[in-house]
């Protein structure tokens, strides 16, 4: 019965002895960045953030002074902005990839028809989400995506673009 309760005060004391050398161990391997380092990573990253937002800001400029966009039917818009989503797994955009079957616009919304690869691609709904979100993004309302198997998706609905792109 003693035996018992000596093991029953000494596991919580050998925890906590073992939880403190292993803060202190890390705390020797973590290192510490002093004031001025600190403060440089702190410049760099407010630099690149710089250069990022003003690249974004200059392709978005560009793109919205581009005369062929106020000439584009509402279909043709929608694909502008769906060549910006891409598959996860295959480095091409959804519609060189051929996985858009339908666009429909309307003022109440946009409709988009699309497939997957396979039927056990396990990415479908990600890329679903990724074109709602593209598509309200730019302004279109409530946007709808609809994942048919029908007909099965094929190499062969790549366009050549995508075909140049992937090098077959």
């Amino acid at each position: 019965m003693i035996v018992l309760i000596y093991l029953l005060l000494a596991v919580p004391v050998l925890i906590i002895v073992g939880i403190v050398f292993a803060v202190r161990r890390q705390s020797t391997i973590t290192p510490s960045y002093s004031q001025q380092a600190q403060e440089e990573d702190a410049r760099i990253y407010a630099e690149s953030t710089r250069v990022m937002e003003a690249t974004v800001a200059d392709a978005l400029a560009a793109k919205a002074r581009d005369p062929r966009l106020a000439e584009m039917s509402q279909e043709d818009l929608v694909y502008e902005v769906l060549k910006e989503c891409y598959d996860p797994e295959i480095p091409l955009n959804v519609v060189d990839l051929g996985l858009i079957y339908e666009v429909k616009a309307d003022t109440d919304g946009v409709h988009v028809k699309m497939s997957v690869t396979s039927p056990a691609c396990p990415s479908g709904s990600v890329i679903a989400d990724d074109i709602k979100t593209k598509l309200t993004d730019a302004g279109f309302p409530n946007p709808k995506v609809q994942i048919v198997m029908e007909p099965a998706w094929t190499p062969q609905r790549i366009s050549e673009a995508g075909r140049k792109t992937l090098g077959i």
